[in-house]
């Protein structure tokens, strides 16, 4: 069997999915989800993870989207980068930026979960809970309604038969916080095209040796 190709860094939010697909003997690199809180940080890992992979003549895929620009600037001297033109792992997920632009544009109160997320920093429902143990329940709860006041609508990024414990979680947080819930299965079209191609520029970033990923 042919070995993969190409080397792939990508977030733990999206990792699992890489793996199914092309299985373990792929070179997967797996970031910290936690990054994705401090795009800076995010963008100095990346450029020395990038640093230690690069080598003349390669391509290296990174399963991310622009991610708050923090992949803005990310750069090889001697690799080839190919990225996703999408906002973030909600529009990998979704297949497309446009449909997450659809998806915003119908509710743009809607906030995002995936099974794998639930129990990491991208579910702000239990961050906001951290270090508010010390106050009453009822006061913990209007500061956290407070803190959600934009969102009105949880969406549960879903692969297969419906029912399943992530869901159920999921439908509970949206009843707990006064929030509609919705189900919108997951599209890995993208994330195959990323890995196979073809890397057609309206959907992907090619960024040559030396030269960084754009603002887009």
């Amino acid at each position: 069997m042919l070995q993969y190709p190409h080397k792939i860094i990508t977030c733990q939010a999206l990792a699992p999915v890489f793996e199914n697909l092309l299985g373990t003997d792929a070179s997967i690199t797996v970031m910290e989800i936690g990054l994705h809180l401090q795009p800076d940080r995010l963008r100095q890992a990346l450029r020395e993870k990038v640093g230690e992979l690069e080598e003349p003549g390669a391509t290296i895929l990174l399963g991310y989207g622009l991610c708050g620009r923090a992949l803005e600037g990310v750069f090889s001297g001697s690799a080839t980068l190919v990225l996703p033109r999408v906002d973030d792992c909600v529009g990998v997920l979704l297949g497309s930026r446009q449909r997450h632009k659809q998806v915003l544009a119908q509710n743009p109160g809607t906030y995002f979960l995936e099974q794998r997320w639930l129990d990491t920093e991208l579910n702000i429902f239990t961050q906001m809970d951290k270090g508010l143990g010390h106050i009453t329940k009822n006061r913990r709860r209007q500061l956290i309604k407070t803190a959600l006041q934009h969102y009105d609508r949880l969406v549960f990024l879903a692969e297969g038969q419906s029912g399943q414990p992530a869901e159920t979680r999921c439908m509970e947080l949206a009843r707990a916080w006064d929030m509609a819930f919705e189900r919108m299965e997951t599209k890995y079209g993208l994330i195959k095209r990323l890995l196979y191609g073809p890397w057609n520029p309206d959907e992907f970033v090619i960024a040559p040796p030396g030269s960084a990923i754009p603002l887009f």
